[in-house]
């Protein structure tokens, strides 16, 4: 897929915006990171990998702060489910 998109400043940054179709093929949103490569000319913009040591810093640091969908628990067969 390509396209194209024009750069605009804001503040001391330029900023590039992407493209909601391009976005959804990364599996990127608002607040995703990004990793950004440059080779001559050539500008490589692809979803950060993060290491595990990362994603438990990102984590919350007490069970008391996870959050927890119980509202399941109360819901009553759709289907043909045994419980």
């Amino acid at each position: 897929m390509s396209c194209t998109a024009t750069l605009r400043q804001s503040g001391g940054s330029i900023i590039l915006s992407i493209p909601k179709a391009i976005a959804n093929t990364l599996a990127v949103e608002a607040g995703s990171v990004v990793e950004l490569m440059v080779e001559g000319r050539t500008l490589t913009v692809s979803p950060a990998r993060r290491g595990l040591a990362q994603r438990l810093a990102d984590s919350p640091r007490t069970p008391a702060a996870w959050t927890r969908d119980e509202a399941w628990l109360e819901d009553a067969p759709v289907g043909r489910e045994l419980l």
